[in-house]
């Protein structure tokens, strides 16, 4: 008579959902929407992102980026946060990350930040002088999709 050891059988069961969602954030994420057509052409190099709001969360970039992305605190003088965007503020320093990404990392960005039709994706000067792509919400037609 064979016997089912449950034990081998829930680690087994564990085990196969840690390696395929491993391979779905690192190599397969449809979870993202999909690229817009308007979305702007991802730098041809290597560039730094400034998050302000969800991709502070390290977890967050882990798994839109499909990688660990190691952040640095970094400020954008002249801006602060309002919801979701970005809003005139010159006398104030908005506190946020920067982090590096590539070309292929950016456009899983520009995925989760539905670039084209709710963000836009800006290069603006950092604190420090270094610059960073900066994702801002399109004028009336990101805020109504931001609605939907």
């Amino acid at each position: 008579m064979f016997v089912f050891d449950w034990k081998i059988i829930l680690a087994a069961v564990l085990s196969a959902f840690i390696v395929l969602s491993w391979l779905m954030i690192t190599r397969a994420p449809v979870y993202l929407p999909r690229l817009d057509a308007n979305a702007p052409s991802p730098p041809e190099e290597e560039a730094y992102v400034f998050g302000f709001a969800t991709l502070t969360n390290p977890v967050v970039r882990f798994v839109v980026l499909g990688r660990h992305a190691p952040a640095e605190p970094a400020a954008l003088r002249g801006w602060q946060r309002h919801r979701r965007d970005l809003r005139d503020a010159p006398d104030l320093v908005l506190h946020g990350v920067r982090f590096r990404v590539t070309p292929a990392e950016m456009i899983r960005l520009d995925r989760y930040e539905r670039t084209g039709r709710r963000y836009r994706r800006d290069l603006m000067e950092l604190e420090d002088g270094s610059f960073a792509w900066v994702y801002r919400l399109m004028g009336e037609a990101g805020l109504e999709a931001v609605m939907d």
